[in-house]
């Protein structure tokens, strides 16, 4: 399976959903809706600070990251993004994909 294309295509569907929120929290439900949509089950979902260390609370996460699965594939998918808070909404940036090929 050619990994960059369909995550160019889970990029493209978070892109367009402008996912925002008043907490990280709300942001990750959007991401995960998002990812669910495009065939993928979150199993794991961290928020992590400035120095890539999980967040004491959640208002201190600065990154997200999200491992999923993709049924018929044992590998597991990673997605970052970055957390941005302009004028006060939480917001998401795509920063990489990655898949853990098991």
């Amino acid at each position: 399976m050619n990994y960059s294309v369909e995550h160019a295509r889970v990029k493209e569907a978070i892109e367009k959903a402008q996912c925002s929120g008043a907490s990280p929290l709300e942001l990750v439900k959007c991401i995960e809706a998002q990812l669910k949509a495009a065939g993928y089950a979150p199993t794991a979902t961290q928020l992590l600070d400035a120095n890539v260390d999980p967040a004491e609370k959640p208002e201190y996460a600065r990154f997200i990251r999200i491992e999923a699965q993709r049924a018929g594939d044992r590998n597991t998918h990673v997605f970052t993004f970055a957390v941005l808070k302009p004028g006060g909404v939480y917001k998401a940036l795509w920063l990489q994909s990655a898949v853990i090929e098991k």
